[in-house]
């Protein structure tokens, strides 16, 4: 039988409590280091970037899911993939590289979570764009779809389109998204300009659409360019083209071989600016160059009535007396609408009627007028005029010396 002593049993207790007291104080001591790695992790700078970014990426994802925004800057989805790839790098330099899958499913997920809060959304629709029918006869709207994962658009609409606070028109539309691009699903409805149209869109006018369909209840203002479609302001120019030594008759140093006829429809302007471009507007065009007064056996230049549609002129040029008959995209830069002739003359940039070829040629005051008129419901009157006065004269010159023609543009006849 063996005896255990007192000093026996003291050292084995004092053994095992050494034993668990060391143990402990490793224990705290790896709790204690790991700790410290995981604060030194998120105080890091690349911790910091990499969280900031990825805030920046969700935040801008939520920006770039707005179907508006989708439409007009398409190329904006690369943004939050750059914040989010940049956010990739700096968290994986910052955690071990077992964890590099857990960090890319974690940047993808940020990626991915507004545009899935998007289609969790009920239906929902938007007016992204308005752009002209290829004869600027309608106003065609591009209306895209979001959240249709549990429900998508009726098949029509109820339309109302108000102008300066008034409604002028109202419908009910037959609408379907029946249409898909790398943005996503869309529809279009079409809407005719001369229905609605009651005067130019501008900054004070606007021409605002209510568009109600399904659960979506959108409100839209239409684009003034394409809704400025009512010429306001008419001016015209008479231009003499000066010719030198033997072009001239009766050995004149200078005379005026021809005249150059130039005309503006389009907008009012402020102060002496001509008047600004209508590109889609429809109006006619009748130019006359009178002799001392407007009556019809005053007549020097009776040019064919010209016919503008949608930026495109035409008139007849009785075998190329007046022009070549036809003039594209008036109204694209500026109003102008040059009423050409059949010799070129660069320094007055046209081609202008030939003086012999004029009715009435004599020394004296011309009346240039320009009348421009348009059919409902483009009109604001029944037509436009400008008058414009011009003296052709002969200077005064000693006996003996050659004379010179001038042509010059005066207050009245």
């Amino acid at each position: 039988m063996t005896v255990m002593t007192d000093g026996g049993l003291l050292a084995k207790a004092i053994e095992q409590k050494t034993d668990e007291v060391i143990e402990a104080d490793i224990q705290f001591s790896s709790d204690s280091n790991s700790s410290t790695s995981l604060l030194n992790l998120f105080n890091s700078n690349s911790m910091r970037l990499g969280s900031l970014l990825a805030l920046l990426g969700l935040i801008s994802g939520f920006i770039t899911s707005i179907p508006e925004y989708q439409q007009d800057y398409s190329y904006a989805i690369f943004l939050p993939i750059l914040f989010l790839s940049g956010s990739f790098f700096f968290l994986w330099t910052t955690f071990d590289r077992k964890k590099t899958a857990a960090i890319a499913v974690f940047c993808v997920l940020l990626l991915a979570t507004p545009y899935a809060i998007t289609s969790l959304d009920s239906s929902s629709l938007t007016i992204v764009d308005d752009d002209l029918s290829d004869d600027s006869t309608q106003i065609v709207l591009k209306i895209r779809e979001s959240g249709s994962l549990f429900g998508s658009s009726g098949s029509s609409a109820d339309v109302t389109i108000s102008y300066d606070g008034a409604n002028v028109w109202g419908g009910k539309i037959s609408f379907s998204v029946d249409r898909e691009d790398g943005i996503g699903s869309y529809g279009l409805l079409s809407l005719n300009i001369a229905d609605f149209y009651s005067g130019n869109a501008d900054e004070n006018n606007k021409y605002v659409i209510n568009f109600v369909s399904g659960d979506s209840d959108l409100t839209y203002t239409l684009t003034d360019s394409s809704l400025q479609r009512t010429v306001t302001d008419v001016q015209g120019d008479a231009i003499g083209s000066i010719g030198f030594d033997n072009d001239c008759d009766n050995g004149k140093d200078t005379c005026i071989v021809g005249i150059g006829l130039r005309t503006w429809s389009g907008l009012e302007s402020i102060g002496s600016n001509r008047p600004g471009g209508t590109p889609h507007s429809d109006y006619n065009v009748k130019a006359t160059l009178y002799y001392e007064n407007t009556d019809s056996s005053s007549v020097s230049i009776d040019y064919p009535e010209v016919n503008v549609v949608n930026g495109d002129a035409s008139w007849d040029s009785m075998n190329g007396i007046y022009g070549s008959g036809s003039l594209a995209n008036v109204g694209d830069y500026g109003s102008e609408l040059p009423l050409d002739g059949s010799v070129e003359d660069v320094s007055i940039g046209m081609q202008y009627i030939p003086i012999d070829e004029m009715q009435i040629n004599d020394y004296g005051c011309y009346i240039f007028e320009v009348m421009t008129s348009q059919q409902d419901p483009w009109q604001s009157s029944d037509s436009l005029t400008s008058l414009t006065y011009y003296e052709y004269t002969e200077g005064e010159v000693d006996t003996g010396d050659p004379s010179e023609e001038y042509w010059e543009k005066v207050n009245s006849c």
